[in-house]
């Protein structure tokens, strides 16, 4: 649906108009239908949240603490699931997330760049479904670069929508269906964007097997293109890094 072999060297995205407003407000998180049609409540899902992200959480918990910023923290689900000794931190535009989110870290309400993180200031930053949503990536990648210390961690998670199901079923592809989905990647392009902005991809994870989402149902709804693809291997990817020194 999306051609992502006609970008150019210096262009890492796909800026999709909506004509959508987003609202990341009550609604978004307590009355938010999904793709299959089920309503839900992200207020109560943390358990099944923190289920979902299982491997972030070992990765982060394996690592020595330090200071851990949560760019889009939402809810807060990700801090609180990161064992003490970390600092954590978080960034949210949403103030009624930020009012749940500061249960688990000191959450700045609001855009990152307003902020004003001093220079290498983290050990870890984790932008975790969160950059396709932002009208401008490259701006944000810019100031992580900036306020990352050097060799410090950072977890980018995104959709890929040049993946397999979003080739098989086009306009029905799961991850389109949310409208605040404006920015979208390609796995390609994404290695291309943190390779082109100092980053080195030490690995790439694309949670499926592991997860609640590899079923049976799941799988043999492959066959059926005239509904919304099902959850499968490659929708998601998960980019760990660090910041290189150059």
């Amino acid at each position: 649906m999306y051609d992502f072999y006609s970008l150019g060297p210096n262009e890492y995205y796909i800026s999709r108009d909506t004509n959508h407003i987003a609202d990341y407000e009550d609604n978004y998180w307590t009355g938010i239908t999904d793709p299959d049609g089920c309503q839900r409540n992200q207020v109560v899902e943390r358990d099944q949240h923190l289920g979902d992200i299982k491997q972030e959480l070992e990765f982060i918990n394996s690592l020595s603490p330090g200071r851990l910023l949560d760019i889009g923290c939402g809810l807060g689900f990700l801090l609180s699931g990161v064992n003490a000794g970390w600092l954590k931190m978080g960034v949210e535009i949403s103030s009624f997330a930020t009012k749940h989110a500061r249960k688990w870290g000191q959450i700045f309400e609001g855009d990152l760049e307003y902020a004003r993180f001093p220079n290498d200031h983290f050990d870890l930053v984790v932008m975790h479904h969160v950059i396709e949503h932002i009208e401008n990536p490259t701006k944000i990648i810019k100031e992580v670069y900036r306020i990352l210390k050097c060799g410090g961690s950072l977890i980018v998670g995104t959709p890929d929508f040049d993946s397999g199901c979003a080739r098989r079923f086009g306009a029905n592809y799961r991850l389109l269906h949310d409208q605040t989905h404006i920015s979208l990647f390609s796995s390609d392009s994404m290695h291309r964007f943190l390779r082109d902005h100092h980053f080195h991809i030490d690995t790439v994870e694309y949670p499926f097997f592991e997860t609640r989402f590899f079923a049976k149902e799941m799988l043999l709804r492959l066959f059926n293109t005239d509904h919304v693809s099902p959850p499968f291997y490659g929708n998601f990817m998960t980019f760990y890094c660090h910041k290189r020194n150059d």
